[in-house]
């Protein structure tokens, strides 16, 4: 609902004591958007109800900040939840909030449990993590600005995004060996990388040192890779181990793996693809593809992702667990013929940019568990 002005309302809900320096910063940033700032404080201390004045601005308002810190904040007697998160859930209701979730060292429990629901909520429309009142400040101005001016509300088409993410998940079969193939591809309209950025050594730079020596680093640092452009994309390759890294110009970023467990020469086990292993290859290129957007496409357009995994030429080589593989390291069950790539989506297929860093792990067990799915049915 507009204010009187024809301004934009916008919500700001956290625990006032403790938090003045955030809502300050965040009512800043507001206002610099032209935007109206409605806060807890500013209203009239003589109303009968402040708790009910407070839900019914979060109803009335536009979009709804939302600031997570450290603490949770004392809890209602009526419903032994805080003042903020009770906002939280009635801003839910008719949306959009945009959370912002500050870096803490320690947070206290029942606020860690409340940061859990806000970034496994579905249908959010942003999260962002910030470190102090001027971080917030710049973050707060970014995601406004990407929700009301960026198009944010532009219904995603799925079907699209999700055959833009299947046409990706191949490799060239140049190794002839098993891979896993993951796709991340997001949702905006725009070019998140320009034709001179592909060719920008800083680009490049923050690309090989993320995919080599990274928190969730995809490559074999031990390989080395030099950066090349091909036509609308930064491509990393490393060909004696079949491992790649592409980053195109719409964002999506494409991660080619070996599936087969590495194992020392001296092993005799039997090469086996490993379920945890396969889980854990996912989760580090959805990781790693969540801070590579968050560094390329900034402010942020991409609001939704869609994530792909593919297994390319697993054959007839076995598919099996940790356990299983430690309980018979040298026999297992296989067929003379295997098919040649299975393919995996989620369910929904498509899933907020957040999730990317938030539900790594848990989008890549249901990937991988799909692709085991699949590679029995086609055996």
């Amino acid at each position: 609902m507009e204010a009187d002005n024809g301004a934009m309302k916008v919500f700001v809900s956290s625990p006032v004591r403790g938090y003045e320096d955030l809502r300050d910063a965040a009512r800043a940033a507001i206002g610099v958007l032209g935007y109206e700032p409605v806060l807890a404080e500013d209203f009239d201390a003589s109303a009968p109800s402040p708790r009910a004045t407070c839900l019914a601005a979060v109803r009335e308002a536009d979009a709804v900040v939302l600031i997570l810190g450290a603490e949770y904040g004392p809890r209602q007697a009526s419903s032994n939840l805080s003042a903020t998160h009770e906002e939280y859930r009635e801003a839910k209701k008719s949306g959009p909030v945009l959370a912002f979730v500050q870096a803490c060292d320690v947070r206290s429990e029942e606020q860690t449990a409340f940061v859990h629901e806000v970034r496994n909520w579905e249908q959010g429309h942003y999260t962002a993590s910030f470190r102090d009142a001027s971080d917030l400040r710049d973050k707060v101005i970014r995601g406004l600005h990407r929700h009301f001016l960026d198009g944010a509300s532009t219904p995603v088409d799925e079907d699209r995004l999700v055959e833009r993410a299947r046409s990706l998940a191949v490799d060239d079969g140049a190794t002839g060996s098993a891979n896993l193939v993951v796709v991340v591809t997001g949702d905006s309209p725009y070019t998140v990388v320009r034709p001179t950025q592909l060719r920008d050594q800083q680009l490049h730079n923050f690309l090989l040192s993320e995919a080599l020596t990274g928190a969730d680093a995809v490559l074999d640092v031990s390989a080395g890779s030099e950066p090349q452009v091909r036509s609308d994309a930064i491509v990393l390759t490393q060909r004696n181990g079949g491992r790649s890294v592409e980053l195109h110009e719409d964002g999506s970023i494409v991660v080619v793996q070996p599936a087969l467990r590495e194992r020392s020469w001296q092993s005799s086990s039997l090469p086996s693809i490993i379920e945890e292993d396969v889980i854990e290859r996912i989760a580090r290129v959805v990781r790693l593809a969540g801070r590579v957007l968050d560094h390329v496409d900034d402010p942020p357009r991409i609001s939704q992702v869609a994530v792909v995994a593919a297994l390319c030429r697993p054959g007839s080589w076995p598919w099996r667990t940790r356990a299983e593989e430690a309980a018979s390291p040298n026999s297992a069950t296989m067929r003379m013929f295997g098919p040649d790539r299975v393919e995996a989506l989620l369910s929904p297929p498509v899933r907020r940019r957040a999730a990317l860093l938030h539900d790594a792990d848990g989008l890549a067990k249901d990937l991988a568990t799909r692709l085991g799915l699949q590679l029995a049915e086609a055996w």
